[in-house]
């Protein structure tokens, strides 16, 4: 199982963080290797997303839920998806957390928590591979939220 937690601080206020991340078409915008979100349900996505393992890339599709929404502090998603392989795919568990705490009146800290779990023969290999990426791709990320919440 691949873990990360991670803290941010933007300048901006706890209502346009809260809008942003809140918000996952907006939101997938910030993700690297996000190519496309579509809202299925009022709490439900379906992500399509590139995804480097070992020296190819590869597709996840995944649909993520929001579990629970406590406006502008809190938010838990859900999800399952699929890593493709030319003639096999893993499952891919998702579950990640936003935590949001305003610290002025235009500056808000937000602690990102997340776990990808995978499955099947080469699952371990997976998480394994994930779990040396999410550095690299959590730099690009946060450069992508600031530029969202301060490029104004």
């Amino acid at each position: 199982m691949a873990e990360i937690v991670k803290e941010i601080t933007v300048k901006a206020s706890l209502d346009k963080t809260w809008a942003l991340v809140s918000d996952m078409i907006a939101f997938s915008q910030c993700v690297p290797g996000c190519k496309e979100v579509k809202q299925i349900s009022e709490t439900e996505y379906d992500w399509v997303m590139e995804a480097k393992v070992l020296r190819t890339t590869r597709t996840v599709k995944a649909r993520t839920r929001a579990a629970e929404m406590r406006p502008p502090v809190y938010s838990r998603y859900e999800g399952e998806g699929r890593l493709f392989e030319k003639s096999n795919y893993y499952k891919i568990n998702i579950s990640g957390t936003t935590n949001l705490e305003s610290l002025g009146e235009n500056e808000t800290r937000i602690v990102f928590a997340g776990i990808v779990a995978a499955s099947g023969i080469g699952g371990g290999i997976v998480e394994r591979v994930a779990a040396g990426q999410m550095d690299g791709l959590f730099e690009v990320f946060e450069v992508n939220v600031k530029n969202a919440l301060e490029g104004d």
